[in-house]
């Protein structure tokens, strides 16, 4: 079985935002979603334009835990 580690090194987290900044902006902002905010793939992915459009703060029910959570739109997701 393979383990996943996660990035903890700052410059390739620097390197891969600039990667995925150049090969597109859904991307990166999948990219900049999961690494500031902690979410998993699977809540990120069904959030609407209406979810944030508009908004200050993204609320949302975590599909595993079950559990609510609520983080400020930053200027970097933004």
């Amino acid at each position: 079985m393979i383990c996943v580690e996660p990035i903890r090194d700052k410059g390739k987290i620097e390197i891969v935002k600039r990667i995925l900044k150049e090969h597109g902006s859904c991307d990166y902002l999948l990219f900049l979603m999961r690494i500031n905010k902690g979410l998993r793939i699977s809540d990120i992915l069904k959030l609407k334009v209406s979810d944030v459009k508009n908004k200050k703060y993204i609320e949302l029910i975590e599909q595993k835990t079950g559990k609510y959570k609520r983080f400020p739109i930053t200027k970097a997701l933004h």
